[in-house]
């Protein structure tokens, strides 16, 4: 009989001690979770689905010595409709530029970053007025202070470049 009881408190102990291990690997996973921020380091093949081609005027920018050249246009304020999980905003890259670039939209809270919404490639020309909402990434309604975040692409070669860019923007949730 004492063995049966010796061999059912093994039972017991060997359980307990792997539900502790899942809750110790859980309770990592989700404090250690880092949000989806990645840039790839060659620029995707394929230009954003709710990019606008725009036309406009003006010679390339010059360059010298391999380096690169931007020139941005865009709006410091991004309106979040967490309902149609949709993102207006305005940013263009216009023609004169000489990188691709990808935009991401992200929220700073207690040294942590949310990101909103990404975009795929945009090309010197093309413009954007909206994005879809990142999955899970419903604000409460109201405003916050965020940043546009931008990873620069060589348009001929499509590595990426070394310089980034961040743009402080006022989001507005409804």
């Amino acid at each position: 009989m004492a063995k049966k009881e010796k061999q059912k408190f093994n039972w017991i102990y060997l359980i307990l001690i792997t539900l502790i291990i899942i809750c110790v690997i859980v309770i990592i996973a989700l404090v250690f979770k880092r949000e989806d921020t990645l840039v790839p380091d060659f620029a995707p093949g394929t230009i954003d689905t709710n990019a606008i081609k725009e036309e406009d005027k003006g010679d390339k920018l010059p360059t010298s010595g391999g380096g690169g050249a931007v020139s941005l246009s865009y709006s410091n304020i991004v309106a979040i409709n967490n309902e149609r999980e949709e993102v207006k905003m305005y940013f263009k890259n216009p023609s004169t530029s000489r990188e691709s670039v990808i935009l991401q939209i992200i929220v700073k809270q207690n040294d942590k970053e949310y990101l909103l919404a990404k975009s795929d490639l945009l090309p010197p020309g093309y413009a954007l007025y909206n994005l879809k909402l990142n999955n899970n990434q419903k604000l409460p309604k109201g405003g916050y202070k965020g940043i546009f975040r931008l990873t620069y692409y060589n348009e001929e070669t499509g590595t990426k470049e070394i310089v980034n860019t961040e743009i402080e923007i006022s989001i507005e949730v409804s």
